[in-house]
This record gives C-alpha cells, structure tokens and sequence, in this order.
C-alpha cells in the first residue's frame, strides 16, 4: 500500500464522474459494495449493510441527476455505529445490549449528508459506545489495519479508518471526543479532520455529546474530500443554542485561497512533557521545514499543564454512557444483563454511577480552564505542529481493558501513552486534522496534527492542503 493522499482516487473524482456521465451512481454503489464484500472478510469494517436499499436509491438518483449535482452527489458512505441516528440503519453503539435496537430516524447531519447525494450502504465498527482506543468490540470482533492485519486500527472510528484506507469507499463518518477521528486515520494513512466544536450539529436527539468535548464529521482519502464534506454539513441546527456559522463561500471553495505566512507552534512532547517515538517526530520535524520552505514562522511550543487530562475528563463523557444505557434499559423494561455489557463498560459505568452533581460541574469547570489556557498558549500562534500518535500502532489485543489488567487506570496510561496528541483539541473545541505525511522503515502509515484556533477550520484545512501537496510531490 502507498500512502492515500490521491485526488485522483477521492470522492470528487467519483463524483466527476458521475456528473460526467462516465459512470453511474448505481455502478459506484455496485462498486463499493463489491469491495466491502471482497475486503470485509478479512477486514472487520463494516458490521451492518443496506445493500439493496441503496442499490435501489441509486437506480433513483440515475433516474434524475441534478443539472449542476454537488462535489459528493452520487458517492457511496458508510456511517458508525454510535452517536448519530439514522432511519435506514440502527445505532447500536457496537454493544449487545443495543442489538435488537431499532432505527430512529434520521439525525440532522445524515439528512444532509442524504441531501448533498451521499448514498448509505451501512455501518462501521467500533469499541463499544466509542470509549477505547483501538476497535475491539466484543459484540462485532477486531476490525483489522489495512496495512497489517495484526495491527490496531485506532479508535474509535476505526472500521471507517479501515474502509477508507482499504478503498471500499472514499469517505464515512467520524467522531471524535478525545482523538476517535484522528487516531485512527493515522493509524490507517487517511486523512482525518476534527471540526471546531458545534460546527457540525448533532441534533435534533442532542445538543452536544460529552461535555462538549465532541465533533463529528469524516474521515477521507484527500483534504479536498473533508472541506467539500463539511460545506454539505456545517452550520447551526434548527432550534439549536451554540454552533459556529461556515464561511459563506465555504470550506471547498475556501481551498484556493492563498495561505498568508502564518506563526506555526511545533513539539513533539505531549502535555505530560513525554516525547513521541522517533518516527513519528522526525515526521514532524519534516514537515516543520517544509513550511519554513513556504515562508512561515516555526516557532517552539509546549502545552500548558492544565492539558494534562485526569480522572476528570472521564466524568464529562461517562455520564453520557450511563444515560445512554439508562434510556435501553427503560426502554427494554430490563436492567442489562452481564454479558450484555463489556467489562470496561460496566467499570465506566460504575464510576459514573458514583458521580456527584458537583463532580460532573468540576469536571466541566476544568474543561473550561484547559481551554482558556490552550487558547492563551496559542495566543500569538496560527497553528499548533504535532505528532498525531506517540508511536506506532501497536498489535491488536495491546491497549484494550483486558489486555491492561482490567485496571481503567492502567488502561489510561497505556492508551494516552499511544494517543496522548489529540485530547487538547477537544478539550478546547480547536478544529484539528491528521495527515499521512511519511512511512515507517516497516511500511507503516506516519501522521502528522494540525491543530487551529476554535472557528480556524478553513486555516486547519488549507494548511493541511498544502502539506498534502507537498508530500505528493514528494517534498
């Protein structure tokens, strides 16, 4: 495998074609169906199917193609199976206790992206209700690294990360409350963009998911593919009290602006002061010259301490599971039954079982005060250079609960010892994105973060572009 940084192989290039009438949209759906069966086997991606609904959607839309169809109309998408709801497909959280859960209609941002012509032939693995740092769920089986199959693929949305990067399709939803975007597209050499918090809505079932600390958008196999994505989503929910408004030309067209020279930060040492391993910041530091190169500002930088996550971040998205599970159990007349529930799931709940009120207003207090102090740091910066992991994917069976004692603490360590890079970000709503930019001497995908001021999100991307170009050039 080479790196996916091709425009050439991304969603607007099917999407050219389509429009050009090279090939229809029900040949693409015909396409991407026949890898994710080819691939899926050995993979473990894609956990729930729509085939023939969408075969027949896409005969529809051949039927009547727009005059001007948008820069996605006619691409086949996946969706994961957490946060969002959709009325062709259940959301089970990749749990037991949600496998007879039926759909419940569609969240605002899948009707958009049904809108602007992306067709939905299924769902994604991941951990269960999102919460580990590599795709093991009990209740679906690993999803495997395309670059190696006894490798992690991140997580949490690491069956999108694997069906991107694998090719079965071009892009399919991410989220991301603490890295589960970024993690697992550097895991899987794609690119992976984390909006500014309440970019994309999360409505109508929700105004924000875990404290606020999360986003969700797509993981693609070009930057391009991410802005043309997020002009289809972006934008305030109807009855909605927070959400930043897109830029009026939008984030596509918002590519081709020239990049004034900027004051970039740049580590490779987490908010712990620990450095990452020596492929991933010689990547860095690559990257870093490039942009000299450009003529912008390199500049040393180190997070401030109150980045440093604690018990405390847990709280803020715990509480969710607990209702999340509350709500089934009310819903199925019935408390869970043991094996129902993963091991790590019932410790999490437990713990959030034993939060007070005033525990969970702490915790989202010292969000807050990380935030102020991330944005105080960045004060007289564009944006923040760093690694996107600490190391290399490890093996699968590595980082889950079991494999770490079934200690949550231990567990902690050892997945913010591989993932320490991204929490920041969502700690301060910031847009942050991860990029394939190098290959490890074993052949394995290396990615670099980019990460901007909250609102930054066309900066993030542009900035983000042109590394893309420069590492296809080979710079």
């Amino acid at each position: 495998m080479t790196l996916n940084l091709s425009a050439s192989d991304d969603g607007m290039a099917l999407a050219a074609r389509i429009a050009r009438r090279e090939i229809s949209v029900r040949e693409a759906v015909d396409g991407a169906i026949a890898e994710i069966e080819r691939q899926n086997p050995r993979l473990n991606a894609v956990v729930a199917e729509r085939f023939e609904q969408a075969q027949a959607e896409a005969s529809r839309m051949d039927r009547a193609v727009p005059e001007d169809p948008g820069p996605l109309w006619g691409v086949p998408f996946l969706i994961k199976d957490v946060n969002l709801y959709s009325a062709a497909l259940p959301t089970r959280f990749a749990s037991r206790f949600f496998a007879t859960a039926k759909p419940k209609g569609d969240s605002t941002i899948v009707r958009r992206w049904q809108q602007g012509g992306l067709v939905i032939l299924g769902t994604t693995n991941t951990p269960e209700f999102a919460g580990d740092f590599t795709t093991e769920p009990h209740a679906y089986g690993p999803c495997r690294n395309p670059w190696n199959p006894d490798l992690t693929v991140g997580g949490s949305s690491g069956g999108a990360a694997a069906a991107v990067a694998s090719g079965m399709v071009r892009l399919a939803h991410g989220t991301d409350l603490g890295g589960s975007i970024r993690i697992p597209a550097a895991c899987c050499g794609v690119f992976g963009f984390k909006p500014s918090v309440g970019l994309n809505p999360l409505g109508p079932w929700a105004e924000e998911i875990a404290g606020g600390l999360d986003s969700d958008h797509v993981l693609t196999r070009s930057v391009r593919d991410s802005a043309a994505a997020l002009d289809l989503t972006a934008g305030p929910d109807a009855g909605t009290r927070v959400g930043w408004t897109p830029p009026n030309k939008g984030y596509l067209a918002a590519l081709s602006d020239d990049l004034r020279p900027l004051r970039i930060g740049v580590t490779v040492s987490d908010p712990f002061g620990r450095s990452a391993a020596p492929s991933q910041a010689d990547a860095v530091w690559r990257v870093a010259a490039i942009l000299q190169k450009m003529g912008h500002r390199i500049d040393s930088y180190s997070y401030p301490a109150a980045a440093q996550t604690g018990a405390w971040f847990d709280a803020l998205w715990t509480v969710d599971l607990l209702h999340l599970v509350s709500e089934r159990a009310q819903e199925l007349g019935r408390d869970p039954e043991p094996d129902e529930l993963e091991p790590m799931t019932w410790a999490f709940l437990k713990t959030a079982q034993s939060l007070s009120a005033l525990d969970h207003l702490r915790a989202r207090q010292q969000m807050v005060a990380a935030a102020q102090a991330l944005g105080q740091s960045m004060a007289e910066l564009d944006l923040v250079l760093t690694p996107a992991l600490a190391e290399d994917p490890p093996r699968l069976g590595t980082l889950t609960f079991e494999a770490n004692g079934s200690d949550l603490d231990q567990w902690a360590e050892r997945g913010y010892g591989f993932a320490p890079f991204a929490t920041p970000a969502n700690l301060a709503g910031q847009p942050s994105a991860a990029l394939p930019v190098a290959l490890t001497p074993e052949g394995l995908p290396v990615a670099i973060q980019v990460t901007g001021r909250p609102g930054a999100d066309a900066l993030v991307l542009r900035a983000a572009q042109a590394i893309e170009a420069a590492v296809q050039a080979g710079e």
